[in-house]
């Protein structure tokens, strides 16, 4: 199994240093991606790095946990409650929390929380490792009905599909771009350097993508304000370069 990519959210921050120390020093195969002192930082955190395991506390400062995770309309990780009061221990259950630890929380209880998401984990379909994302050149040539046009990668938002054509869609409101290729020969130029086709007719830049929503199939949000739907057959593919992307970026 791989390492498990965790969050620590506490706004207290000895009580964070001190939790931060007891995984690092008792579990090696959990990375620590973040640790956040707020409610709003913890959401920033989560929609960045899409962790697997969240260590959350429930009393924070701007915030409750649950407003956390309210926050996070679909989220892919598993959730481990640390706090010091006991009285949000059924809430904490029909948040679908993994465990639910109260302080000062003992090595023992943690390395069995952990043993609880790992297990988990174990019974669930795993996502094979994702082509490297190589970083993108700074410039690249597309044929047009006027010979070729020199774009900055990182201005296309999203390619799209009309017939045998494609259709560059950039940034800062600058005009699209028609090509005269077909979307797969785009993808196949692209596919290298951070774009993923998630539709038959949807080409899109993970650089310029803002969320992703699992609802009715699936969509992201990109830049301009565009949804776009994840068709069933390449959300796989979309899930796997989404891990190398998050990584990476």
């Amino acid at each position: 199994m791989q390492r498990l990519r965790a969050i620590i959210v506490e706004d207290e921050p000895s009580g964070l240093e001190n939790l931060s120390w007891k995984i690092r020093s008792n579990y090696p195969g959990i990375e620590i991606v973040a640790e956040c002192l707020s409610g709003t930082d913890a959401i920033q955190a989560i929609k960045r790095h899409l962790p697997d395991l969240l260590f959350l506390d429930i009393m924070l400062g701007d915030m409750t946990g649950f407003d956390v995770l309210k926050a996070i309309k679909h989220p892919t990780f598993d959730v481990i409650f640390t706090t010091s009061y006991d009285e949000y221990a059924i809430e904490a259950i029909k948040n679908s929390a993994v465990d639910y630890l109260l302080k000062p929380i003992e090595v023992e209880e943690l390395m069995e929380a952990i043993g609880r998401v790992k297990a988990k984990r174990m019974t669930q379909p795993q996502m094979a490792t994702a082509a490297p994302t190589h970083a993108m050149s700074s410039r690249m040539g597309f044929p047009v009905a006027s010979g070729q046009m020199f774009l900055d990668l990182q201005d296309i938002v999203y390619v799209s599909a009309d017939d045998n054509v494609s259709i560059l869609q950039l940034a800062a409101e600058k005009p699209e771009v028609r090509l005269t290729k077909s979307l797969s020969w785009v993808e196949g130029k692209l596919e290298n350097h951070a774009f993923c086709r998630i539709h038959h007719s949807y080409l899109i830049n993970l650089n310029q993508m803002t969320e992703y929503i699992r609802n009715d199939g699936g969509y992201v949000i990109m830049n301009d304000g565009k949804a776009i739907s994840i068709s069933r057959r390449r959300k796989d593919d979309f899930l796997k370069a989404l891990a190398d992307w998050n990584i990476n970026a």
